[in-house]
């Protein structure tokens, strides 16, 4: 009498490769999370950081453009909420200014960012970049289609300020804009 051993039949589940990369995803989330809670391992410049003080360049241009539109009779404040446009990666982390414009039909508008730079090079540089980038891909989806753009250097600044003639509610907008085109100088370099 011969004895027969019956072929081991597998049982019902996945495949013992899934179990393993199951545990391992689970062994590299643990780690992911301890090291973040520890402080260790790279972030993203600008990203979830907090943005560094504003020096004196800014302060400077804040007090320039706040004259210029107070000239045109604007009504100036410095904001109380947060503002943060659409902006190229350059411009994430640098410190900054708030002026914002009070226009009696757009109250959440009339924002203008003043970004600060090392020096003037670095400001053209980084306006001509961001000019670029407002006018293709990911930048140019972030505004209406008709949105304008006002774009000028105040030493190492550069004053940023948007507005769509078909959005804005305020027929000040336009004339805004126009101020703020007076402003310092047009960047330099290729654009």
């Amino acid at each position: 009498m011969t004895h027969q051993v019956a072929p081991k039949t597998r049982r019902g589940g996945p495949p013992a490769w899934v179990a393993i990369m199951a545990i391992g995803s689970m062994l590299i989330a643990v780690l992911l999370m301890v090291a973040q809670a520890l402080g260790i391992g790279g972030q993203l410049p600008g990203v979830g950081a907090t943005v560094p003080p504003a020096g004196a360049a800014s302060q400077q241009a804040h007090d320039f453009v706040k004259s210029a539109l107070e000239q045109a009779g604007f009504q100036v404040q410095d904001p109380l909420t947060v503002y943060r446009p659409g902006e190229s990666p350059a411009l994430i982390g640098l410190p900054r200014r708030l002026v914002q414009a009070v226009l009696p039909s757009d109250p959440t508008g009339g924002y203008v960012v003043i970004y600060e730079f090392a020096g003037p090079n670095e400001a053209d540089a980084a306006g001509r970049e961001f000019l670029a980038y407002l006018h293709a891909g990911i930048g140019a989806i972030q505004y209406p289609a008709d949105e304008q753009f006002v774009l000028r250097r105040i030493g190492s600044t550069l004053v940023f300020f948007a507005w769509s003639p078909a959005v804005s509610p305020d027929p000040e907008v336009a004339r805004m804009a126009a101020t703020l085109e007076k402003v310092g100088n047009p960047l330099t370099g290729g654009q």
